[in-house]
């Protein structure tokens, strides 16, 4: 906690981010926000995921008037839960408790405010892959016998704004599929790293959805385990290797990002072999710019190999994606951490096509460098 704060003290101008909202203490990062007890039990949603109708807390299944207030869900598996056709407002509100998703939007239309997601996963948080915070996707709802895919048709929209995300076991907001299109901003997302039981991403942008990512916080994203992984605080990816989409047009823009293996990853795959991956040859356009990136350690242990770690500030592997005016700095990404036991670097642009790099010269203070 004092590497961010000495970070955010530095940051100066560079960004805009509404830090005076965040509250920074001993039990992690949050939003000030006035509580009013609701009570839960748990109710069918008819949207599946590993084989199981998943509940939602009671009277939060598709709910017509906003959502405020504290939404205790310990017990099911959603807390508030959108359908398709659907619309809502979740403002000024505090989620907890579900084991799969805090908030889910399922070709809906609903704007997530003000409001605070935390503790989503199981009890303790473990290496199962779900545990999401706020959720949204142009996904079908699928069966006790199939999981849910992107839809044909359908759409999904909303804001995800002014929120505080934390103590997800998975990721902390994803928005996926064709279809879908969100803004997100001014969002704070913690993770729990450096952990060795699953590979968290702060803010997931996957298979087809379009997004605005903007003026966001997404720290402590990082992974020690098993398994050839590495954590993203922002990650973008598509493509056949993902079994959808590639994802294209993002704009990631203006985010301060802070203990992650990657800080931003652009990672629209074709296809991988036994060591390679193939990027997409199809342009992506990805937008990064005016991002602040930043590590001081060097947690990951099996990203790049069985026996090497992968940290770098940002990653590409896409065609036509545009870097330009990131500032990057920390002992994690500095290439002269590299080495036997882990590999760094500021850029890794190894395995992409037609990106448009704009290095500058060096930032002027400490081990970091203005992209």
């Amino acid at each position: 906690m004092n590497y961010l704060n000495s970070i955010l003290k530095n940051l100066k101008t560079k960004s805009t981010i509404a830090v005076s909202a965040v509250v920074i203490g001993a039990s992690g990062l949050g939003l000030a926000i006035p509580l009013a007890a609701h009570a839960a039990g748990c109710a069918p949603t008819g949207f599946y995921k590993d084989g199981i109708n998943l509940t939602a807390a009671a009277g939060y299944i598709n709910p017509t008037s906003p959502v405020t207030g504290t939404v205790s869900a310990t017990g099911c598996n959603i807390g508030v839960f959108y359908g398709p056709g659907t619309h809502g407002t979740v403002n000024n509100a505090t989620i907890t408790g579900s084991n799969y998703y805090g908030v889910v939007v399922q070709q809906a239309n609903v704007n997530v405010e003000n409001s605070n997601v935390n503790t989503i996963g199981e009890t303790p948080l473990n290496g199962d892959q779900h545990g999401v915070g706020i959720y949204y996707a142009t996904v079908t709802s699928g069966t006790a016998t199939a999981q849910p895919a992107c839809a044909t048709t359908g759409s999904t929209r909303g804001t995800i704004n002014n929120n505080s995300v934390s103590t997800y076991q998975k990721a902390g907001i994803v928005a996926n599929c064709t279809g879908t299109n969100v803004n997100i901003e001014n969002n704070v997302v913690q993770g729990q790293g450096p952990v060795d039981y699953i590979a968290q991403n702060g803010i997931e942008i996957g298979v087809g959805a379009n997004a605005v990512v903007n003026n966001n916080l997404v720290t402590d994203n990082s992974y020690t385990g098993a398994g050839g992984a590495s954590s993203g605080g922002i990650l973008a990816y598509g493509g056949a290797e993902y079994g959808g989409a590639y994802t294209t047009n993002t704009q990631i823009t203006n985010n301060i990002v802070i203990g992650n293996d990657v800080g931003i990853w652009l990672s629209n795959i074709s296809a991988c072999g036994a060591t390679t991956c193939t990027a997409a040859t199809s342009r992506t356009n990805i937008d990064v710019t005016g991002n602040t990136i930043a590590n001081a350690g060097l947690n990951n242990t099996t990203g790049n190999s069985a026996t090497q770690g992968y940290q770098a500030g940002i990653s590409d592997q896409g065609d036509g994606d545009t870097i330009v005016g990131n500032t990057i700095t920390g002992a994690g990404y500095n290439p002269a951490s590299s080495g036997p036991s882990i590999s760094t670097t500021w850029i890794d642009v190894s395995s992409t096509n037609n990106v448009k790099l704009h290095n500058h010269n060096d930032f002027g203070y400490g081990s970091g460098k203005y992209f």
